[in-house]
């Protein structure tokens, strides 16, 4: 109460005494000072020791900066009140949120991006995360409008993870098997957004897995398609079912028209 008196008393003279301008540039500096004295050096340190270490060190200094950023908004209310109105400047809290995405998002958004990515991976092999973690460090995406910067690194992996063990499993068993894990990982994909990722996402996931599974139904198709050509090959050079061969000259043509688009 004592601090805010004080405040509220060095923002209400008359100039040249009153301090409202030194006083709100004063509040970026000390939040500014913060961050590079203490939250960035804490952060190059938990980020050689591996991605969830890191993501847990983000998450605590991000919930600390929060509620800095609350207190410091209460305590130099009449800043915004008055002051940041009559310039038409950003408000304390969008300051300090302004500051932790300059000087601490921008120089670790790579490595939060990878190591989230990273632990969904691991989820999708069937290891146990931390999934409240994940979605804390989501927030802070949400939170500085820059989900963007996520998403489309996920949408990427995510096409990236799928695509490989797709592949794999049509060279090794069947078109069949391949489609009954594309269907389960769809459900799989609905139940990760529902718990941690946000729900803009699930439309671009589910697409991503959805455009594989077709693919793979065309290349199922294609391959049917250059056995039977492969036979009417087989009965022309016999002399066997001119109709037949005909179709296989037909066949042809549409197996190098679909190729050309894979």
């Amino acid at each position: 109460m004592q601090i805010y008196c004080i405040c509220h008393d060095m923002c209400v003279q008359r100039s040249p005494y009153n301090w409202s301008r030194h006083m709100y540039q004063g509040h970026g500096l000390t939040i500014q000072k913060y961050l590079h004295s203490t939250v960035l050096p804490s952060l190059q340190d938990k980020s050689c020791q591996g991605g969830e270490a890191f993501l847990n060190e983000l998450r605590y200094r991000w919930s600390n900066h929060q509620t800095m950023n609350q207190w410091l908004r209460k305590i130099f209310c009449y800043l915004d009140r008055y002051y940041v109105k009559q310039h038409s400047l950003p408000t304390l809290e969008e300051t300090g949120l302004q500051l932790f995405k300059t000087e601490i998002y921008q120089h670790f958004k790579g490595h939060a991006t990878s190591a989230i990515i990273c632990l969904i991976n691991e989820e999708r092999e069937g290891a146990i995360i931390d999934k409240t973690l994940i979605k804390s460090i989501i927030g802070i995406y949400e939170s500085m409008e820059v989900t963007y910067e996520l998403e489309q690194p996920l949408l990427d992996a995510t096409r990236v993870y799928y695509s490989g063990k797709m592949k794999n499993l049509y060279a090794k068993s069947s078109m069949s098997a391949c489609l009954a894990m594309a269907e389960e990982a769809l459900d799989n994909e609905k139940t990760r957004v529902v718990e941690y990722l946000n729900p803009a996402t699930e439309p671009k996931i589910l697409e991503k897995i959805r455009g594989l599974m077709t693919f793979y139904k065309l290349k199922d198709a294609i391959t049917n398609l250059e056995l039977a050509l492969w036979k009417a090959r087989i009965n022309e050079e016999n002399g066997q079912d001119r109709d037949m061969c005909h179709v296989g000259c037909g066949a042809e043509i549409i197996v190098k028209g679909v190729l050309q688009f894979l």
